[in-house]
């Protein structure tokens, strides 16, 4: 089953999985035909990885899902290991799909600065759900010559919604290079097959040895860069996670002289990597990051044994406010909500297996909230940190133990809860911590120990999924 499960207590009700086996990262996001296409990293037939495929899911009103099962597979000969990330454009009434032809030669190799190629592909669509004819665009003989062989993700835009001074489109490639250090490659077109190098974005100071799953945008007139780089070390309580996701605020141009600030990471918890936004008919900017961590051992996730792994988060708007990028859940999502309820200072709540919690806080107080008996949320006025612990002797987290982060004030938190999975907001989106946690029960509870009178809260509905006959 894709939904909720009763025999299966840790399947998700309100966020995309996989039918069985891997999922990875979220991939050609879009809006296409009235319908959102969320496509995504796959392999089927095993829970820790493989052969990488495409699966498909589509929406209406991002609540509703059809499984379309899998889009792209790893057919042709330059993409004969994997069908790996990429981007949607939707432009010229097609849906046009970039991604990663990845293939690894046979033979003694590293396969980093030897023995991979990485070639970027073009699919089309005229209907979002058939794909015609595969054209390979670029190999690594196309890319500069100081890169290694991890050349990957290419994210499209068109280029009014980065601010370039054209109509051209912009495609944006996650890169190595031999010296180890993470960087994105600017290619330039005027259509969607024939592109040119235009630039290369890379921090002043070394930030990581690879930039994975580049994304560019614009926010009322800001341009933000947002990139997965690996191999970041911690710095003053960031990038506490193995591998990273943020982005830089650029100034000047993508395609030309430019400036990177601060990298800011979109999320503190300890699953979330590899975002990707898209702009939709509402002219939202809505991101999609996958609930996940990979490489990491100090982690596990006991749904491997009942044959998947890993999901989606729910779809988060992004946008300014006072000057601050922040992320929000989709205002669709209430639309699962069932009765509200209240909820005081002291006690605990009924357990349940979902549920979306809204608490305002007191004014100059510690903040105590916890779940489970087994996680702990505080935020201490004394430091200004706002932390995630799991408590040791329960392990809820599966090896998960403590994320925190600086925060001047909290002023609210906002607790969608699923299952197996916490998504926490704090002040509306101005923080996030996302993490998997696994109880007995596959349900929860919640208690406010310290720091609000009172909250808000509803046990919510599970997403309804739609499966066709002839895909699974």
């Amino acid at each position: 089953m894709l939904g909720i499960n009763e025999n299966d207590r840790w399947r998700l009700g309100f966020h995309l999985m996989p039918p069985t086996g891997w999922l990875n990262d979220p991939n050609g996001l879009c809006e296409f035909n009235g319908e959102y296409h969320v496509f995504f990293q796959y392999t089927p037939d095993n829970p820790e990885g493989g052969m990488k495929y495409w699966g498909h899911y589509l929406s209406k009103n991002l609540v509703e899902w059809e499984y379309a099962g899998i889009a792209l597979s790893p057919e042709k000969e330059f993409e004969k290991c994997g069908v790996y990330s990429g981007s949607a454009l939707v432009a010229g009434g097609r849906m046009n799909l970039f991604y990663t032809g990845n293939v690894k030669l046979q033979g003694d190799y590293n396969y980093i600065t030897d023995g991979r190629q990485a070639n970027t592909i073009l699919v089309c669509s005229e209907d979002g759900r058939t794909f015609g004819e595969k054209k390979c665009l670029l190999t690594n003989t196309d890319y500069p010559e100081n890169l290694t062989c991890h050349v990957r993700d290419p994210k499209v835009v068109p280029g009014k919604s980065i601010g370039a001074e054209n109509n051209k489109n912009y495609m944006f490639l996650g890169a190595r290079t031999q010296d180890d250090e993470g960087e994105v490659l600017v290619y330039e077109s005027s259509g969607t097959k024939n592109w040119k190098l235009v630039n290369t974005l890379t921090s002043t100071e070394k930030f990581g040895y690879m930039w994975e799953c580049p994304d560019a945008f614009m926010l009322d007139g800001r341009k933000i860069l947002s990139v997965s780089p690996q191999g970041v070390e911690e710095q003053e309580g960031n990038y506490q996670n193995l591998y990273q996701s943020g982005y830089f605020e650029l100034t000047g141009r993508f395609e030309g002289s430019y400036r990177l600030k601060r990298f800011k990471e979109w999320d503190r918890g300890f699953d979330f990597y590899a975002p990707q936004t898209f702009e939709d008919s509402h002219g939202r900017r809505i991101l999609i990051g996958w609930i996940g961590m990979p490489d990491d051992p100090g982690q596990r996730n006991p749904t491997v044994a009942r044959g998947w792994q890993n999901a989606l988060t729910v779809p988060r708007e992004v946008f300014l406010k006072d000057g601050k990028v922040m992320q929000y859940p989709v205002k669709e999502i209430s639309a699962l909500q069932k009765k509200e309820e209240t909820l005081r200072v002291g006690e605990s709540s009924r357990a349940m297996r979902m549920y979306d919690a809204h608490i305002e806080t007191k004014v100059n107080s510690d903040i105590i909230v916890t779940v489970s008996d087994g996680i702990k949320l505080q935020y201490s006025l004394v430091d200004h940190y706002f932390t995630l612990e799991f408590l040791k002797e329960c392990d809820l987290g599966c090896g998960r133990r403590k994320r925190s982060v600086y925060l001047e004030k909290c002023n609210a938190i906002r607790i969608l809860a699923d299952t197996s999975c916490l998504e926490i907001y704090l002040n509306g989106g101005e923080e996030v911590f996302t993490t998997r946690f696994y109880t007995d029960s596959g349900a929860s509870s919640f208690c406010i120990e310290k720091g609000a009178e009172a909250a808000t809260y509803w046990e919510m509905n599970p997403m309804k999924y739609i499966v066709p006959e002839n895909i699974l």
